[in-house]
């Protein structure tokens, strides 16, 4: 379904290592056969080492889920404010995820959560020349068909354990592509603001009070922005205000 959409080029492979991996290191390759495409799109059945966020393991069982990586190269974009592309990417997969029918939240950075539970998670890479972003490779973990999961400290979930429904992998994958294509079409356009309101929108915590934990201490905070860089501010009960970059915080839920 997704090689349908014109701005794409989508390469399908059974078994990679990491689809970010592979995509990195044949990006010359991979352009050249995209043409006038805006993106070039690289997903998997399986994945033999394939990476999260914090150096995490992305656990998936052969043909179950959505292993992918969408490279592009957004013109102009500055280094310091790279977080849009996280931002696009889990825009895209939360619009998608309505689509279908599933009420899907953004867990900062860029995790995508129902409930309590961990739908998918997203590993943005850069290539970037002095100060502009050149390359990203964006790499999606979109747990589709799985119901068994190995035991660790954040609970997965997957749409077929949400709605009882087995779902094509492809044509869920159509799905994300439509709603990226309008994310990142924003992100050319300069409404990086209109992006980022939307973030903070859909952002589990935004404006709430929650608990939170860093390296001295667990405390209650409501989140109040994110800067542009990706830097989370929070509001503590006290009245104090606390910014953190990634790695710094973590939303205990």
């Amino acid at each position: 379904m997704g090689c349908d959409i014109p701005e794409f080029y989508v390469e399908h492979l059974a078994t990679i290592d990491s689809t970010n991996r592979y995509s990195r290191c044949n990006a010359s390759k991979l352009w050249e056969l995209a043409g006038n495409a805006v993106a070039v799109v690289v997903f998997a059945d399986s994945q033999t080492a394939g990476r999260g966020q914090r150096g995490n393991v992305w656990h998936s069982q052969a043909g179950e889920n959505l292993l992918a990586s969408i490279v592009v190269r957004p013109v102009g974009l500055p280094v310091h404010s790279q977080f849009v592309l996280s931002q696009v990417i889990a825009l895209a997969v939360r619009a998608a995820m309505g689509y279908l029918g599933i009420d899907a939240v953004l867990k900062w950075p860029n995790d995508i959560y129902v409930g309590e539970r961990k739908l998918a998670g997203i590993l943005v890479e850069l290539d970037c020349c002095g100060s502009v972003v050149e390359q990203a490779v964006i790499g999606v973990g979109l747990n589709i068909n799985q119901e068994q999961f190995p035991v660790m400290d954040k609970v997965p979930v997957s749409m077929k354990m949400l709605t009882g429904e087995t779902y094509n992998v492809e044509e869920v994958l159509g799905v994300l592509l439509d709603s990226f294509s309008y994310y990142y079409s924003l992100l050319c356009r300069g409404n990086h603001s209109f992006i980022a309101d939307d973030y903070k929108s859909h952002l589990l915590g935004y404006g709430k009070v929650m608990h939170y934990c860093d390296a001295t201490s667990e405390f209650d905070a409501k989140i109040v922005d994110v800067e542009s860089n990706g830097r989370l501010c929070l509001q503590c009960v006290n009245g104090s205000t606390r910014s953190y970059a990634f790695k710094e915080v973590e939303l205990l839920i």
